[in-house]
């Protein structure tokens, strides 16, 4: 894949105009592309700081998990969407354990986090910029946390269902029982064992490696 590196920092940083040319030829010089396969992982809580993370192609997935291996998915990234979780690097006395794992096959840029930090540090319009997707990163993680507290597991599967079925565009897609249980912290055979009842319940069918939703409004129901 052929990707303009300048066309995607300009469409994705709505502050690069606003830079100097000496600030816009040290982002493009502090930036790289790279490419991972599905299941790679990008980023873990043992790397030191990757960067700021911009997807150009493909689909992404922010997550936490346990020593037991048990994950959470945090947050989804597709085209355009910015990662700043990989950057721990420009926040003091912060730390967390996050990792970020490609889900497709996708391209990524990265921009070097201690040179953009020291552009955080100098320009008022990146430290709006960066203020505002970190106030929407983590409202995004906080809605994650809430829904796994107060709401049942029923619930949030059908949601989480019925997200597949407005990202995907079709009543029936792949998807596997492990994914599932990894998005929505719980375990494989747990998310098994509702999703047969939700099948018992002529609510979706399971097919190897699928799953398909056969009633969507009575699904949507489960999620009042």
């Amino acid at each position: 894949m052929n990707i303009n590196k300048e066309f995607y920092l300009k469409k994705s940083l709505p502050f690069f105009k606003d830079l100097s040319e000496e600030e816009k030829t040290m982002i493009y010089n502090a930036s790289h592309i790279e490419q991972y396969k599905a299941g790679e992982l990008i980023y873990s809580k043992y790397n030191a700081c990757t960067g700021l993370v911009l997807v150009v192609q493909g689909e992404l997935r922010s997550f936490m998990s346990s020593l037991s291996g048990k994950e959470i998915t945090l947050s989804k990234l597709f085209e355009n969407d910015l990662c700043i979780l990989s950057s721990s690097c420009f926040y003091q006395n912060l730390s967390y354990d996050i990792n970020l794992q490609s889900i497709d096959n996708s391209s990524i840029i990265i921009i070097d986090g201690k040179l953009f930090k020291d552009l955080l540090d100098k320009n008022i319009y990146a430290q709006k910029f960066m203020l505002e997707i970190t106030q929407s990163k983590l409202s995004e993680v906080m809605e994650v946390l809430e829904k796994v507290i107060f709401f049942s597991l029923e619930y949030r599967l059908s949601e989480h269902l019925i997200n597949q079925y407005y990202l995907k565009n079709s009543l029936k897609f792949k998807v596997t029982h492990e994914a599932i249980a990894n998005d929505l912290g719980s375990s494989r055979e747990v998310i098994s064992r509702v999703l047969k009842r939700f099948e018992k319940n002529n609510l979706i069918h399971i097919s190897r490696g699928y799953i398909e939703i056969i009633n969507l409004e009575k699904l949507k129901l489960l999620c009042q």
